[in-house]
């Protein structure tokens, strides 16, 4: 089948699931501002996750990832037989985001506008990971010490220091750590 064709039927297959879904408007204001912050220079993320995965974000202007060239699949991304809340994982600078989002307040009606987080918990060896990255740490180093730590979901680094002589005297706490 030519490439052409292929891309065609593939466009055809997302419409039909986003349409049936009835979730168009969503792309639809999404592809509006991420256009418009890309217009006033405010940067915006490369598009990650399974949001990928689809040709109509990638033809929306959402991602620069071709989801056939890569062999990502669409249904990663959105499942009409999974129910799941759209998710676009769109990213945009720290300068400028609050410009995005007073765009498209007054654009959409602020009272059904929203801005939402999600605030993780990270176990002891992913926080000493993110902080040795943070910092510029070798990575074999940084691992080392998260090593020490045993595998316990709900340890602390100050339960690590107490079970762990070794970890206690060769990383003794500079506070108090918990």
């Amino acid at each position: 089948m030519p490439a052409a064709t292929f891309y065609q039927k593939r466009l055809e297959r997302e419409l039909g699931v986003i349409c049936n879904m009835g979730i168009a408007d969503t792309f639809l204001i999404a592809a509006d501002f991420i256009r418009w912050a890309r217009k006033k220079g405010v940067p915006v993320g490369p598009g990650r996750g399974s949001v990928a995965g689809s040709l109509v974000v990638y033809v929306l202007g959402f991602t620069d990832v071709d989801p056939i060239e890569h062999d990502l699949l669409f249904e990663r991304f959105l499942n009409p037989e999974r129910i799941s809340r759209l998710d676009f994982d769109l990213d945009f600078g720290m300068e400028g985001r609050d410009t995005v989002i007073d765009y498209v307040a007054a654009k959409y009606a602020g009272e059904r506008v929203s801005e939402f987080i999600v605030y993780w918990r990270l176990t002891a060896k992913a926080a000493v990971r993110d902080v040795g990255r943070v910092f510029g740490q070798n990575y074999g180093y940084v691992d080392h010490i998260a090593m020490q730590i045993p595998f316990k979901i709900s340890i602390t680094l100050g339960d690590a220091l107490d079970k762990n002589e070794e970890f206690r005297r060769r990383y003794p706490p500079c506070a108090n750590v918990t």
